[in-house]
């Protein structure tokens, strides 16, 4: 969006256009800041024809569940939110109600239509073709169809991401559910807004996971209803998204390196050289600024139609469905060896399909209509590289509340595949694995990262408690706690999981990074939230009441873990906490005596 509004700006200033941009209001002042404009003002009043609203906080039911086998202790666990939604779904659809199931991920809508499906079956059969799945992936002439059909009414339901949440008229909705916090109070008012419409009653659903996040919002539901729409965060000048913009633009008009950098960033001589590296531009030869106006000549008549303002990542694999040859689907390069590897179960429209050949080099998996109980997750580990100088101590990170040591730097994000499980549905047990090869996949972006001290090593050390599951779980802690902060996802930022059969040595730091190849600025901000965020994650793990050594949902587990939150020690995790925060804090009022004297 931000490159869009500078689009708009050189266009006004250059054709003397009437200069007036409309913008959201969670990107009003990031507007100003990044693309300098002028006069800008809120508008805040709603004049929507929308009727009252019943907003219901759901949390799952309690039920108590046995853990380590038949030896093992009874815990209190909450039932699955994907099944409270399914057969919310499912009454909503039987009483006539149109509705949308949000849900975080693409996976979640596929495993919801599936859940709700199977209750119809038994419930209401008439039913069971009236509703599908809505997302991104799926390819255009699919989404077209979906839109109509629900915007007529052929269809009663939709389980769909937030690639529903804007821009798109589906009709009349009568009601909304929203499958845990989806990252921002902003997205989750936008995807209630879908419904009621037409001055007309209506309803939304937020149904919690187990995590912190949710239980927060459940406990306290002022926090939600109270919470300011969040700023953005997002680096415009990413080279990834800036090198396909500045392209388009140049296909508008010269780019003119003095003129346009106004426009563009200090970056833009860099990408610019790098466009015309790769074919996509030459140097103008004629006008006053010869040297500095470029041309598009790349291949595509017309650049825009290859540049996606939804996505960062160009690189796609389809997906063909072998029996019919048909295109399911195109998946982003970076999601594509976690799901569709020789071997695995992808859903398509709640389907259940098996992946039965891998072609790297057409890009291309092909698949077959399968009926199985079991579904698949990749065995992978992800490495963090960390770029630039490696000082013991670097500039403090100011906040209101604690001074860190924290850093955000460039780095480099290496994953690699050594198979995949095979897992029961119903009981969610591991029933075999198999090993996978796939070339390493790696990309350029950004982490925020401290160090943990020695001193809080050898406070874990001397309890015999395992280092390496407390500085995990104290990773996945302000991770959990993160988007009460900002503006963000578990698509957004991830960290480093501990493997129960890793040998190799581990930097001795908590570090999260930035999942989006290049990056969008979350490390930075990150940084300057880190003592804040130390703070607010040992508050979490110490007031948290479970006995379990491996925490639970509510403090040190995440959904997102890829290794299962298998290597966990929360009261390591409370040590490391303490150690950091001490640290610093030690080390600043040092470092400010001495500054003083």
């Amino acid at each position: 969006m931000a490159i869009l509004i500078y689009y708009l700006r050189r266009l006004i200033y250059m054709d003397s256009f009437g200069n007036c941009i409309h913008l959201s209001s969670s990107i009003l002042f990031l507007s100003q800041e990044l693309a300098k404009l002028d006069n800008v003002g809120l508008i805040q009043n709603d004049g929507s024809p929308c009727g009252s609203k019943y907003f219901l906080l759901w949390n799952p039911p309690l039920h108590m569940k046995k853990e380590g086998g038949s030896q093992g202790s009874s815990v209190t666990r909450r039932s699955s939110p994907i099944v409270e939604v399914s057969y919310l779904f499912s009454e909503m659809v039987q009483h006539g109600l149109r509705c949308i199931a949000f849900c975080k991920t693409r996976k979640l809508c596929e495993l919801v239509l599936s859940y709700t499906r199977e209750i119809l079956e038994v419930t209401g059969k008439e039913l069971v073709d009236s509703i599908c799945v809505y997302r991104a992936g799926y390819i255009a002439e699919d989404r077209r169809k979906i839109e109509a059909d629900l915007f007529e009414g052929k269809l009663c339901g939709v389980a769909a991401t937030n690639a529903l949440e804007l821009g798109i008229d589906v009709g009349h909705i009568d009601a909304t559910l929203h499958l845990g916090f989806p990252g921002s109070v902003a997205s989750l008012w936008q995807q209630a807004g879908r419904s009621g419409r037409r001055a007309k009653q209506s309803l939304a659903i937020y149904v919690a996971f187990e995590g912190p996040l949710d239980q927060y919002f459940m406990k306290s539901p002022d926090k939600l209803f109270g919470k300011p729409i969040e700023h953005c965060q997002v680096d415009s000048h990413n080279p990834k998204v800036l090198g396909q913009h500045i392209a388009c633009a140049a296909y508008e008009h010269p780019i003119c390196l003095q003129y346009d950098e106004n426009h563009f960033g200090s970056t833009l001589d860099s990408i610019v050289t790098t466009l015309k590296d790769k074919g996509f531009l030459v140097n103008n030869p004629s006008g006053p600024f010869s040297s500095t106006m470029w041309n598009y000549i790349g291949p595509e008549k017309n650049p825009s139609q290859t540049v996606s303002i939804r996505a960062i990542e160009h690189d796609k694999y389809k997906v063909i469905d072998k029996l019919n040859n048909r295109l399911l689907e195109e998946i982003e390069e970076s999601k594509a060896f976690f799901q569709v590897y020789e071997g695995a179960i992808y859903m398509h429209q709640g389907v259940n399909y098996l992946v039965e050949e891998f072609d790297l080099s057409s890009r291309t998996a092909f698949c077959r209509k399968v009926d199985v109980k079991y579904y698949t997750k990749t065995r992978d580990y992800t490495d963090i590289n960390v770029l630039g100088g490696d000082f013991a101590y670097l500039p403090a990170c100011k906040t209101n509340h604690l001074k860190t040591t924290a850093q955000a730097n460039s780095c480099k994000v290496s994953t690699k595949w050594f198979g995949f499980h095979r897992i029961c549905k119903s009981s969610s047990k591991i029933l075999d694995t198999v090993e996978l090869r796939l070339p390493p996949y790696s990309y350029d972006s950004e982490a925020v990262w401290i160090r943990i001290p020695r001193s809080a090593k050898l406070a874990v050390e001397e309890r015999k408690l395992e280092f390496r599951g407390g500085s995990h779980a104290a990773s996945h802690t302000l991770l959990n706690i993160l988007p009460l902060h900002m503006m963000c996802g578990a698509s957004d930022l991830g960290t480093e999981c501990v493997n129960p059969h890793e040998t190799r040595g581990m930097p001795e730091r908590i570090l999260l990074y930035d999942k989006h190849p290049g990056g969008i600025g979350l490390a930075t901000q990150v940084k300057k939230l880190f003592g804040e965020l130390l703070l607010a994650a040992l508050e979490l793990v110490s007031a948290c009441s479970c006995a379990s050594a491996s925490g639970c949902p509510n403090c040190i587990q995440s959904l997102t873990c890829s290794e299962y939150n298998e290597v966990l020690d929360k009261e390591a995790a409370i040590l490391i906490l303490k150690g950091v925060i001490e640290h610093d804090r030690s080390y600043f009022e040092v470092k400010e005596a001495s500054d003083r004297s």
